[in-house]
């Protein structure tokens, strides 16, 4: 069978991401192949995969792995997916940080460790101290480190909110927390619930993180530090005004569909 007959057949992004990864392809390189031959196990691996895709795993579980800014990051079950808003997230830190002088970071709920791995794979001069609760993705994160070079200025540990880094205080503290309420949980995608709860459902309302976030950033920032968080679509208003209470100023930026993303606070 030709890869032009399946790409006919299967043109989601999905299907695309799988079979690119069978052949060793990018999935934009997949049309400029189109008339290569696939070899029979090949295309039973694949209908394989998409058996599976179609009963609700997602696709990054299939393939162990998924792409965030570019770099590939190995997956596991129960850990996060990267989406394109942690990109947005990513890509705003990035425009704060100098690309000289020393700098260092704190992400909470590092998962994959996409976030502190793209922000130290693009600035040399930053070290990133990070934890989470499941000491599954602690490794997987150490894992990923050392596949894009910057295992030596990552301290992965494991631990909840602001405990393993007591009397610490860093240049700046990132995190895409749980900010899903609870009820929300029964009408999320099949596929969605395969990735950790813990790492989606942020308490009956969903801000609980930032609740208890917020009146200890300022024991864990310097003077000119900053915070930045991903927040949900409708959390805007009360991050801004939990954050402001303990005399933070925020911006909030938008994602690709135009909903409140981001938040970025700065003390005053």
């Amino acid at each position: 069978m030709r890869l032009s007959q399946l790409l006919k057949s299967f043109s989601d992004r999905d299907s695309q991401i799988i079979l690119a990864h069978l052949l060793g392809l990018k999935s934009s390189e997949l049309y400029l192949a189109q008339d290569r031959e696939l070899e029979e196990e090949t295309v039973k691996g694949f209908y394989r995969l998409m058996e599976e895709r179609r009963k609700g795993v997602p696709a990054a579980y299939l393939i162990g792995e998924w792409e965030c800014l570019g770099r590939v990051f190995k997956l596991r079950e129960g850990i996060l997916v990267p989406r394109p808003e942690t990109e947005i997230l990513i890509e705003k830190v990035l425009k704060l940080l100098p690309e000289k002088g020393e700098v260092s970071g704190y992400e909470i709920g590092l998962g994959s460790g996409c976030i502190s791995v793209n922000l130290l794979a693009e600035r040399e001069n930053l070290k990133m101290w990070a934890c989470d609760v499941n000491p599954d993705a602690v490794e997987l994160s150490l894992e990923n480190a050392e596949l894009h070079g910057v295992r030596d200025r990552l301290m992965a540990l494991v631990g909840r909110d602001f405990e393993p880094v007591k009397g610490k205080k860093f240049s700046f503290v990132v995190s895409n927390p749980p900010y899903i309420p609870e009820a929300a949980w029964r009408n999320l995608p099949p596929e969605v619930k395969m990735e950790a709860k813990e790492a989606l459902i942020g308490g009956e309302r969903g801000y609980e993180f930032y609740e208890r976030i917020a009146p200890q950033l300022s024991e864990y920032i310097t003077d000119r530090g900053f915070a930045a968080f991903e927040i949900g679509h409708d959390q805007a208003q009360i991050v801004k005004e939990l954050l402001g209470r303990e005399s933070f100023k925020v911006n909030i930026y938008k994602d690709y569909s135009g909903q409140d993303r981001v938040a970025i606070a700065w003390k005053y």
